[in-house]
């Protein structure tokens, strides 16, 4: 996992407001995802990057005087940590086993 995050926001304005949101499927197993939000951070840059976790890829996120806007491109799958492989199983499944 590769993480990095430097922001600076406003403390006095709780702003948190979801304004667009587009995603769509790459592959069987691999989708993508922009968001945009209107925020409290003045300015921010956040990068990820992970391999072996639920919905691993790769994510960037840009913040500039309240506003915010995210990408990303990850797995729909779930990783099995006791495997050490992708679950099989999708999360409508597994949700009717408990």
């Amino acid at each position: 996992m590769i993480y990095f995050k430097l922001r600076l926001t406003n403390p006095w304005s709780p702003i948190w407001k979801v304004l667009k949101t587009i995603s769509g499927n790459i592959t069987k197993n691999k989708a993508w995802e922009l968001n945009l939000y209107e925020s409290n951070e003045l300015i921010g840059i956040e990068f990820e990057y992970t391999m072996r976790a639920d919905h691993a890829g790769i994510g960037l996120t840009l913040s500039l005087f309240g506003y915010t806007l995210e990408y990303k491109i990850y797995d729909v799958r779930h990783w099995d940590y006791t495997e050490d492989k992708w679950s099989d199983i999708t999360h409508a499944e597994s949700s009717r086993l408990f």
